[in-house]
Parts: structure tokens; C-alpha cells; sequence
């Protein structure tokens, strides 16, 4: 059996050439060892090109290693990165605590005195079926939250169509209120004749308030002064503030509410100054839009609402809420939904369907006895359910009672009286403790502790030594010498890697950051006789736990600020360096320091408005609005307004100022970033003068940047923050914060000493080596991965000599078989006419 040899087409190429049809060689086999010396160069080349591929690939195993070493070092490179904490409550069983980052240290103790609930209501009557008609009105009003406001319910409301509605409340109600001067004595003693005596002036009625004799601890005095009044009829309530002090409130709130201390005995014993007002803020309450002024608010009142279409009324709630307001800045759902044919089960799918997150059933009482009940998905005062009281009242369903009262979970913290209470929605706060999720599961008394979580430090610490770890683990295996082979492994000699190798080394056993430790032996870490790192989690856990700070300190980076005089000590602090910051010392100047957006008003010599107006300050796309009464006080209407903007959450502040004749507003915050906008219904003489000249027109502020250079290169302010350029090959983004103020003028403030900390310089010493465009290691294996493309051009060269040589080769043989088979026919030709010649 033969075999056949390459074909060919028309276009040139080897001939079709069958081996040995007329010699009997095997000429593919001839052919094939003919061309053995052309292909060992290109065996060569593609050995060279699978080495180089190979060692690429080599490099990019430990190019990855080294991104899980910056990742691990980025997550300790920075001081908020150990803000690590663990929460523990005294008892589980009160209350339960779980820390995020950024928690601080520290105890706090608090009584649990109510968990959150959600409201339920159900109606007196029942209806015989759920198809049973059980109202006339083609609609019913509901609302959810608007306890949270204070206001327990809505009636009237005809005047709002169907579909979806809010009342919001933009300005919280507070009443008039005197402040004592100081907390009060621990013990206190009252004497008939002596100083037993307050007499108020309280809604323009005059009161005595006569306590009893006794020797009174702070929240006796209070019990003491509640007693007086209530003896007297006066219509106010005593109580203390957070520092201890005596307050004095009337049950009315807003702008009509006025309260007067006359001269009276017993005020110097109880912290108060004989003379003092004060009066209230009215409430501003929105429907869809429309704006209502409140001056007049009494706990469980009517009051009635401007809307869009008319008028609605609101019920206040009995009581003010935990931040002493009658009513509380905020939003309130509502609908009006259509009750279709007006049976008990239509009504339960209107309800059901409203949007608002209230569920309703028709419940089987017994038989032939059907009740509604309306429930509210979520906890608190802000997940409360109201109906319009007189939506089924003549019908068979009746009113509608509450078998489950919505509230919010409440907390105190201090001493009966002297502390301050916090409510929350749900069961969880998150503003008890910052940082810290506190669950309460029942009333009673905890604490609850935060200490530095040694074991998540360590945790972080373990992960960033594992990973470089991988890195000196796979240098050893690619670029090492294995004795026992005695073979070293493909990238030996690889200066890359060795200097890799001695950086990391390097970094571990001299970083110090700005710890004053020796380097990362003080905390566990050694280096083993393998040529890895050994961590010591126990050594670390107790350096930890005794100085969090200084172990940070050792990982991050950070500065040091030496001031040029003692006059501008600790006004530059470090903030931030890039990835490349060189350490060193670099001088900071400054030419303006930056300010707070400020709006100072006009000069009240007597420290009190003599008319009225209305305030809206803006700030970004939160406002605050305040009715300010004519005769009050700067620092009420100040009070009234920090009230106001924490209501919004709002980060401003209102103060005296000018000897207590100007009112002041300014931005917590620093810079072109921080500003608002002040507008007033009144610009006239006798007002807060906060608006400029022309009424209802705004008027803006804004802060300024700090400007300045750091070594000698212009940098760019934001606030405080002063920053370098990211492009400057030196400082690479070094940002310090600048508390300097009133810096007009360029001002050589001091240096500041930036030293990059352990983990910060892994940080640099993986991004130099696998930065994706500029990397050692990177451009390492981009140099051998164009070199293992360049043989590419070598090996097409010698393949197609090679292709060249076979086509010859081919042709060759072809033209050998034709002349044998040529010579063959003509010996069969000549033999065929031997065969016919006489004698043959």
C-alpha cells in the first residue's frame, strides 16, 4: 500500500506525486529527512517563545499576589481603617449592641422604659357580612405618621380628592421657655417666707407659686414646683435640663405663649434671674403645599389646616413629644381612597391598596358578626394610623378604637430628671452611641461598653502578613534555589524579584510610622527561618488592647507639624498622602485661611426684635423656616433657630454676638462648599436684619477656601484641606488640614513630616512593582511578551524556507517518477518490438 504525498493546484506548489508508483520510493520519508535541518531552527524559536510565555505568565502569578498585598495593606494604610470596636451591653436581656467602624470607645448607661409598638385599631361595631354596607361617604381619609408630628388625628377633610396627599410640619412649635443659669445644687432648701415664692406672668395672667418647705434634691424640686403650680392653676411645668438646670415651660405653644419671671424669693435658690421672657415658636404646618402659621398650640386641641382646596382639622396629641415640641418637623402620608359600593369589604381592599403600609381585614367576631380591623406595618409614631373619627360613625361599624397604641422606643440616659430621653421608630437606635447599633428587647436598666476589638486588628493585621507571605512564597518557587533539586526555579536571577523580596523584608523590619515602635517585631512579626513572616496574634492582641493608637500609628501613614512660632502650634495637621508620597519634611505656607459661609445681622441695642417677620433659611435643598414674634429675644429667636436647622439636619448655627446685639447664622462646615441662603417677610427696621434690604428676596452667603502652597507648590484648598498636586512627582497628593484663621497674607505656618507607616509602604512597594502602566513587574512582562510575539516574524521566515524546500523537493521526485515511468514505457516498447523481430 502506498501513500499519497501533498497534493498541488493549479497555482504551483508540490506536484501529486504518489510515493514510489514507478521507483518504489518511499519519497515523503526521504522528503521529511531532507527538511529535518529546516525545522530545528524553528523548534528552537518556538521553545525560546513558550519559555518566554511561560516566565511571563511566572510573573503575572506574583504580579497578583502582590494586588491582594496592596488591597490588604489599603485597608490598614489609613487611621479611620482601626477604627475597630466591639460592643458588650451589662445585660442581654434589656438591650444589645453591635459596633461599625468609627465607634468610640467608652460606657454608657440608659434605661429601656418602652419598646416600639405598632398601631392597631378595630372598629366598635360589625357588620353582618363583608358585603354589608358600612358607609355613605364615597371616600376615607387616612394617614400614616402623623403622630410622629403630633397630630393623632385628621377630620374635615373633604376639601383633599382622592388620591395621595402630605402634611408635612416645617417648623416645630416649642413653648415659652426661662432656662436657670447653672445646674442645681445636689440639696436644696426651701423655707415658708424665705424663699418658697415664684411669681410668673404667664400668657399676660399673673401666678404665685408657693413650693413647699423641705430640703429638695434636683428632681424633688421639680415635683415641688409642678405641685405649686398645679395648686395655683398656673399652666406650666418644671423640669430639668441636660446639664442639671432648672426649666421653666408653659403648656402653650408658639409665638402666642409668653412667660414672665417676676421678682420672686425662691428664684436665686433655683438658678433663676427675676425679669427674664421669653416666648414661643409658632408651628408651620403644609398641606399639598399650602402653608398654615400655628401660634396657639394646647396639647389635645384642635387646630385647623389651610389646603390647597379649602380646610382640614387636626387633633394635637395630649402630650409633646420627647424633643419637647407639640409639633415635630416632619412628613405625614396621606390618601383619600374611593370606598367603591361602600361594603366592609370594599373598604378593606381601599385600605389595603392605599399605598401608605397599613393592612386591613374584616375579622369574624361570631357568626353574622363582622369587625374591621386596621393595622400598621411598621413600629413607631411615624408608622401610626389615622381615619377621618366620623368616616363610619353613623353606620354600623361605629368608631374606630385602638387595641394597640403606636409608639416609638424610648430610652433615658442620666439621673431621673437631669438626663434626656431618645425615641426611636423601631427597637434599634442608632444615635445613642455613635457607631453603635443598641437593640433594646426589653424595659429595664444596661450598659453598654466599646473597647478596642483587638481581635478584628489582628484579623486585618494576619490577612495583610498572609498576603505578603504569597508574594515571598511564590519569589522563593519562581526565582529561588532548591537545595534538594539543586535546580533554581525559572526567573532566578531575576533582579526584579530580589529587590522585591528585600523591599518587603525591608519594610517589616524597619517601618516605625509615627508609632515610636522599633518596627512590626514590637507587635508579633518576625521573619522565620524560611525566609516568610510569622505572626504572633497573641502578642499583637495585647500590644492592642494596651495602645490602639500607637499600634495604628505603626501601619498608617501619617505627619508630624513642627510650627514655625509657638503662635501657630497646631494649626496644620496631616490628612492624606498618595500611594507614592515620598517621606520627608516639606514647608506649608499660607495666604488666606479658609471661612465659614456668615450672616451677621443688624444691631438691636436692647437685644430684642421690635417687629415681626419670617425667616426661611436655606441650605443646599433643606429649609428651615422661623416666625419671629416682635420683643423676642436674639437668643431665643437664636434657640429657636439652631431648633429649626436640627430639625432639617442642617449644618448651621445661630448665635449672639456683637455684646448680645446682633444675631449671627454660620456653616458648621468651611469653604466655597459650605454655604445658604437667608430670606425674610420682613426687612424693616426692628428686625433680625439677617436678610439684607429687600423683603422676600434672598440673600446668599458662602465660605472661602484655603489657599496656599506646600514646598513650595501652589496647592489647591477645599474647606481646610490644603492639597498638593496629584501630578507632583515628589508630594503626589500630600493634603494637610489648616485651622489657621484670619490669614490675609502669605504666612509660613511651619513643616510638616510625612512618615508612610508599615502598611502604607507595602502599599507603595506593590504599586511600583504592578502598577498597570509604569510597574517593574509589569513592564517586565510586557518586555517578554514582545519578545515572544518578535520570534513570531522569525519563525514565519524559516517555515516558509522550509514550505520553499518542499515544494522543490517535490518537484523534484515528481519529475524523477515521470522520467522512470517515461524510460519504463519506452523498455516496454522497445521489448514489444524485439518480441516481433524472426528468431524471437
Amino acid at each position: 500500500m502506498t501513500n499519497a504525498a501533498s497534493p498541488t493546484g493549479s497555482s504551483g506548489g508540490a506536484p501529486l506525486l504518489v510515493n514510489g508508483l514507478i521507483s518504489g520510493i518511499n519519497t515523503s520519508s526521504v522528503i521529511s529527512a531532507l527538511l529535518e535541518s529546516y525545522q530545528i531552527p524553528i523548534t528552537n524559536l518556538q521553545g525560546q517563545q513558550q519559555s518566554l510565555n511561560s516566565q511571563a505568565s511566572d510573573y503575572q502569578g506574583i504580579n497578583t499576589d502582590l494586588q491582594s498585598l496592596q488591597n490588604a495593606a489599603n485597608a490598614l494604610n489609613m487611621q479611620n481603617n482601626w477604627n475597630l470596636a466591639t460592643a458588650t451591653s451589662s445585660d442581654s436581656a434589656v438591650a444589645s449592641a453591635a459596633a461599625s467602624p468609627g465607634a468610640v470607645d467608652g460606657s454608657m448607661s440608659f434605661t429601656v422604659n418602652q419598646l416600639a409598638q405598632a398601631n392597631l385599631l378595630i372598629s366598635s361595631g360589625s357588620a353582618a357580612s363583608t358585603g354589608s354596607v358600612v358607609t355613605s361617604s364615597p371616600t376615607l381619609f387616612l394617614a400614616t405618621g402623623g403622630a410622629s408630628l403630633g397630630l393623632s388625628s385628621f377630620s374635615g377633610t373633604s376639601a383633599l380628592g382622592v388620591g395621595s396627599h402630605s402634611i408635612q410640619v416645617t417648623q416645630s412649635s416649642s413653648a415659652a421657655t426661662i432656662n436657670g443659669s447653672s445646674g442645681l445644687a445636689s440639696s436644696t432648701t426651701i423655707s415658708s417666707g424665705t424663699n418658697d415664692t415664684l411669681n410668673l406672668t404667664v400668657g399676660g395672667t399673673g401666678y404665685t407659686l408657693t413650693l413647699a418647705s423641705g430640703l429638695y434634691s434636683p428632681s424633688g424640686l421639680v415635683n415641688a414646683i409642678n405641685a405649686a403650680a398645679s395648686a395655683a392653676g398656673a399652666p406650666v411645668t418644671a423640669s430639668l435640663t441636660s446639664s442639671g438646670a432648672l426649666k421653666l415651660s408653659t403648656t402653650e405653644q408658639g409665638s402666642a405663649a409668653s412667660l414672665t419671671l417676676n421678682t420672686s424669693d425662691a428664684a436665686a435658690s433655683l438658678g433663676l434671674t427675676a425679669g427674664t421672657t421669653a416666648s414661643g415658636t409658632d408651628g408651620v404646618v403644609t398641606v399639598d403645599g399650602t402653608s398654615t402659621t400655628l401660634s396657639a398650640l394646647n396639647p389635645g386641641g384642635t387646630v385647623t389646616l389651610n389646603a390647597p382646596n379649602g380646610t382640614i382639622s387636626a387633633t394635637l396629641s395630649s402630650s409633646p413629644g420627647t424633643s419637647g415640641s407639640l409639633l415635630t418637623a416632619g412628613t405625614a402620608n396621606a390618601a383619600a381612597v374611593s370606598t367603591g359600593n361602600g361594603s366592609l369589604s370594599a373598604v378593606v381592599s381601599a385600605i389595603a391598596s392605599s399605598g401608605l403600609g397599613v393592612t386591613a381585614q374584616a375579622v369574624q367576631q361570631s357568626s353574622g358578626a363582622y369587625l374591621l380591623q386596621v393595622g400598621a406595618t411598621n413600629t413607631g409614631l411615624s408608622g401610626s394610623v389615622s381615619i377621618d373619627p366620623t368616616a363610619f360613625s353613623s353606620g354600623v361599624l361605629g368608631s374606630m378604637s385602638t387595641i394597640a397604641q403606636a409608639q416609638d422606643a424610648e430610652v433615658s440616659v442620666g439621673a431621673s430628671g437631669a438626663g434626656y430621653q431618645l425615641s426611636s421608630s423601631t427597637n434599634t437606635f442608632s444615635n445613642l452611641m455613635q457607631g453603635i447599633a443598641i437593640t433594646v428587647h426589653q424595659t429595664g436598666q444596661t450598659t453598654v461598653t466599646v473597647t478596642p476589638d483587638a481581635a478584628g486588628a489582628a484579623s486585618k493585621v494576619s490577612t495583610l502578613v498572609n498576603a505578603a507571605n504569597q508574594v515571598l512564597s511564590d519569589i522563593q518557587k519562581y526565582a529561588g534555589y532548591n537545595e534538594q533539586t539543586k535546580t533554581g526555579g525559572p526567573l532566578m536571577g531575576s533582579s526584579v524579584l530580589t529587590n522585591l523580596q528585600n523591599s518587603i523584608l525591608s519594610a517589616f523590619g524597619t517601618a516605625t510610622g509615627t508609632s515610636g515602635l522599633a518596627n512590626g517585631q514590637a507587635l508579633g512579626i518576625t521573619v522565620g527561618p524560611q525566609g516568610t513572616l510569622v505572626f504572633d496574634q497573641n502578642t499583637f492582641e495585647q500590644k492592642y488592647s494596651a495602645n490602639p493608637s500607637q499600634v495604628a500609628n505603626l501601619f498608617t501613614q501619617g505627619g508630624t507639624f513642627t510650627p514655625t512660632t509657638n503662635a501657630t502650634a497646631g494649626e496644620v495637621s496631616f490628612v492624606y498622602a498618595g500611594t507614592q508620597t515620598r517621606p520627608g519634611t516639606y514647608d506649608v505656607t499660607v495666604s488666606h485661611s479658609a471661612t465659614q459661609a456668615t450672616d451677621t445681622g443688624a444691631t438691636l441695642s436692647g437685644g430684642a426684635t421690635t417687629a415681626a417677620e419670617n425667616l426661611t433659611i436655606t441650605e443646599g435643598q433643606s429649609s428651615a423656616k422661623y416666625a419671629v414674634s416682635s420683643g423676642e429675644s436674639l437668643a431665643s429667636i437664636a434657640a429657636g433657630l439652631d431648633a429649626a436647622f436640627g430639625n432639617q439636619q442642617m449644618s448651621l448655627t445661630a448665635q449672639v454676638v456683637n455684646n448680645g446685639t446682633k444675631l449671627q447664622i454660620t456653616t458648621n462646615g468651611y469653604g466655597s462648599g459650605s454655604s445658604f441662603s437667608v430670606a425674610s417677610s420682613n426687612t424693616g427696621s426692628g428686625t433680625t436684619g439677617l436678610a439684607g434690604g429687600t423683603a422676600n428676596s434672598a440673600s446668599s452667603f458662602a465660605g472661602t477656601d484655603v489657599r496656599g502652597t506646600i514646598n513650595g507648590v501652589a496647592a489647591t484648598g477645599s474647606g481646610q484641606v490644603l492639597a498638593a498636586p496629584t501630578s507632583d512627582p515628589t508630594l503626589q497628593g500630600l493634603s494637610v488640614l489648616v485651622n489657621a484663621s484670619s490669614i490675609t497674607s502669605l504666612t509660613d505656618l511651619g513643616s510638616i513630616t510625612y512618615a508612610p507607616g508599615l502598611a502604607q509602604q507595602l502599599s507603595a512597594i506593590a504599586d511600583q512593582a504592578a502598577n498597570a502602566s509604569s510597574g517593574a513587574i509589569t513592564t517586565t512582562i510586557q518586555s517578554l511578551q514582545n519578545e515572544a510575539t518578535g520570534l513570531n516574524g522569525q519563525i514565519a521566515n524559516y517555515q516558509q524556507l522550509e514550505s520553499q524546500q518542499a515544494t522543490v523537493l517535490h518537484n523534484e521526485f515528481a519529475k524523477m517518477e515521470a522520467t522512470l515511468g517515461n524510460l519504463k514505457s519506452e523498455s516496454s516498447s522497445l521489448s514489444s518490438s524485439i518480441s516481433q523481430l524472426p528468431g524471437f
